[in-house]
């Protein structure tokens, strides 16, 4: 029985490292990379012309860069997955990103470690945040108070606790087996919470968390 395999579209003009990210996803198995770019236009032609699931774009390209890419693709095809590499650790890019819709935020210097497991979270569905990403941007939270105080009162306190969580970079997986209740409860939960919080688009909760969700 043969199990079909994710197809990846993977760009960055280093070619050593394309060459290196392309060997680590195809030893991870069931993963096919079907196309490699060295800069963001033929990134975007591919993408659009080739049947894919998931694009790993590094920010930093000739071209067009990874915001650009990101934003052309999903514009067309909004089921492919994005995961996005780069080397700066920027929370106004990161913020970018999540507004785009793009599912994996990969440090380049932890790529080899970190994007199998990106690969495997936005296969579900999920979102993904290399680790010493989502530590960086914790120490480097905003802590000014905003408006949501109100807002934030149309929540339960089960629901507020899903959203600290979320502002915590944690996964559905994560906050679940914390909160020892089933993916599907936080699941349930979060759709209430952006209904409750007028909040549409893909990422828009965790956007709302991370701007404004203090500790």
């Amino acid at each position: 029985m043969n199990i079909e395999k994710t197809k990846i579209l993977i760009a960055d003009d280093h070619p050593i490292f394309l060459k290196g990210l392309q060997e680590v996803i195809e030893d991870a198995g069931n993963l096919e990379v079907i196309h490699k770019s060295d800069n963001g236009t033929d990134a975007i032609k591919a993408a659009l012309a080739k049947e894919l699931d998931i694009a790993v774009l590094d920010i930093d390209m000739p071209g067009a860069n990874g915001l650009q890419v990101a934003e052309q693709i999903l514009d067309k095809k909004p089921g492919v997955s994005i995961i996005l590499l780069t080397m700066h650790k920027a929370k106004d890019t990161f913020l970018k990103a999540l507004e785009i819709g793009v599912s994996g935020y990969v440090l380049k210097e932890n790529a080899v470690i970190d994007i199998i497991s990106a690969i495997s979270a936005v296969n579900r569905y999920e979102s993904y945040i290399s680790p010493e990403m989502s530590s960086f941007l914790l120490k480097s939270k905003n802590r000014n108070r905003t408006d949501t105080a109100s807002q934030l009162e149309l929540l339960t306190p089960s629901e507020k606790k899903i959203v600290e969580k979320l502002a915590q970079y944690k996964s559905t997986k994560e906050i679940a087996e914390e909160l020892f209740v089933s993916e599907k409860t936080v699941s349930n939960h979060r759709m209430n919470i952006a209904k409750k919080l007028e909040l549409s688009g893909k990422n828009s909760l965790l956007r709302f968390a991370i701007e404004h969700m203090n500790f």
